[in-house]
C-alpha cells in the first residue's frame, strides 16, 4: 500500500507529466483496438485535455510517489463543458485522429449521456502509472474528489467507463451505480453515478 499519500492540485503547465501518466494508463483501454499506436492514444488524450481542461474551471489533481507523478485526475462541472464552435472543433480533431466511424459513435454517446436535475461533478480522466496500479492511489484520488464534490455543493460524482474494464469494477466497488449504457465500436460504455451521503435522486 502506498504510504504518505497526498493529493496535490495541478495546472496545464504539468502537461508533460500528465501525459507521462495517462498514455500508459490508457494504452490498453477497450476503446483502443489492439495494436493502436501509442501516438494515437497520446493524440486523443491531448485532445481531451485541450477541450475539457479549461485553466480557470477544470479541477486537475495528482498524487506523487517517490518523486514522480503517479496518479492524475481531471474533473469538471458539466456546465463548463465546451459548446458551440469549440465543440465543433473538438469533433473535427477527433475525426482526424480516430476516423469517421469512431467520431460518429463518440458523438452519439456524448449527446446521449444522462441529464440530471441535480448538479454533479464529472470525472473525465483518472489514470495511474502501471507501476503504481493496485496500490490504492486510485481509491485515494476518488475519495478526495468525492469529498471535494460534497464540499463544493455537488450532488455527487458521475463518469463514463467501459463495462468490461477493470475500472468499471473498481467504480462499482466504490459505490457507483450504472444509469445507462451505450456502445462505442462494440464496446459497452456505461454512465455511472455515486451520490453524496445525503442525496439519492433519479437521473
Amino acid at each position: 500500500m502506498a504510504q504518505q499519500v497526498r493529493v496535490h492540485p495541478l495546472d496545464p503547465s504539468h502537461r508533460p507529466e500528465l501525459m507521462h501518466v495517462l498514455v500508459p494508463a490508457f494504452a490498453r483501454h477497450p476503446v483502443f483496438a489492439p495494436g493502436t499506436p501509442q501516438a494515437t492514444v497520446a493524440a486523443l488524450l491531448d485532445l481531451l485535455l485541450d477541450m475539457f481542461c479549461p485553466p480557470d474551471r477544470a479541477l486537475l489533481y495528482g498524487i506523487r510517489q517517490e518523486g514522480e507523478l503517479a496518479c492524475v485526475a481531471l474533473a469538471l462541472d458539466p456546465r463548463d463543458e465546451p459548446g458551440g464552435l469549440k465543440l465543433l472543433l473538438f469533433f473535427s480533431r477527433f475525426l482526424r485522429i480516430m476516423g469517421w466511424r469512431s467520431m460518429m459513435e463518440f458523438f452519439r454517446i456524448y449527446l446521449g449521456r444522462p441529464h440530471y436535475q441535480a448538479r454533479y461533478l464529472e470525472l473525465f480522466l483518472l489514470g495511474t502509472l502501471p507501476a503504481w496500479q493496485r496500490s490504492g492511489l486510485g481509491r485515494e484520488m476518488l475519495g478526495f474528489l468525492y469529498d471535494l464534490a460534497a464540499a463544493r455543493g455537488f450532488a455527487g460524482l458521475i463518469l463514463t467507463a467501459a463495462r468490461e474494464s477493470p475500472a468499471c469494477g473498481f467504480y462499482s466497488r466504490e459505490g457507483f451505480v450504472i444509469d445507462s449504457e451505450a456502445f462505442y465500436r462494440g464496446v459497452a460504455m456505461v454512465n455511472m453515478r455515486r451520490d453524496g451521503p445525503r442525496f439519492s435522486p433519479l437521473p
